[in-house]
């Protein structure tokens, strides 16, 4: 859990240097889904993706290590891109400032959208809608509190302060949608299954 948890937080940071990486945002942004094919194609632990379990089973302790885990492995993978070229470091803190610059609310509901799209691309596990899902939240503007971690630790508290405000947007969208779509697979079953009953 442990290892794989850091993977998944590491694949995001992998997700986020293709970002910075390509001058087309359309053509990084479908890179970045690369990093999400990956956590779901190996089921590897991810906050986002797991924060909505939490309503049915309770597991607080393991949803703040998980995000704590998936945060060292983003830093990591951020860290490491920051030593390949000096430059890198001025990209890492060019995008922090554009994103923690924004405002509390702003990026608290940007939040919510973000793990809206990413419950249901984790949910349906097509690999279609994953992609788009990854496309959409990143061309929107939304935040991804274990894509932004990265930014924050490596260039200073004062961000790690502010991404706070995404987690807790992701946690919101992620119960949210959890609630909307365990409810609805619910009903969709309870239908098949009275439909059965009454052959």
């Amino acid at each position: 859990m442990i290892t794989n948890s850091i993977l998944a937080g590491v694949m995001i940071g992998i997700g986020d240097i293709a970002l910075m990486s390509c001058d087309n945002k359309y053509i990084g942004a479908l890179l970045f889904g690369v990093a999400l094919m990956t956590i779901i194609t190996f089921q590897l632990p991810l906050y986002t993706g797991r924060i909505g379990s939490v309503i049915e089973y309770g597991d607080y302790l393991f949803c703040a290590i998980l995000l704590a885990l998936n945060v060292v492995g983003v830093t990591l993978a951020i860290g490491g891109y920051t030593l390949l070229s000096p430059d890198n470091y001025q990209k890492v803190v060019e995008v922090a400032n554009q994103k923690f610059g924004r405002g509390y609310l702003a990026l608290f509901i940007a939040g919510i959208f973000c793990n809206i799209l990413i419950h249901v691309a984790v949910r349906s596990k097509h690999s279609i809608l994953v992609v788009l899902c990854v496309m959409c939240f990143i061309l929107c503007g939304f935040e991804h509190s274990i894509a932004d971690a990265g930014y924050a630790f490596v260039t200073g508290w004062r961000n790690i302060l502010v991404w706070l405000i995404v987690v807790a947007g992701n946690t919101v969208g992620g119960l949210f949608t959890y609630y909307f779509l365990h409810d609805f697979i619910n009903n969709e079953v309870e239908v098949i299954e009275d439909g059965e009953s009454g052959e």
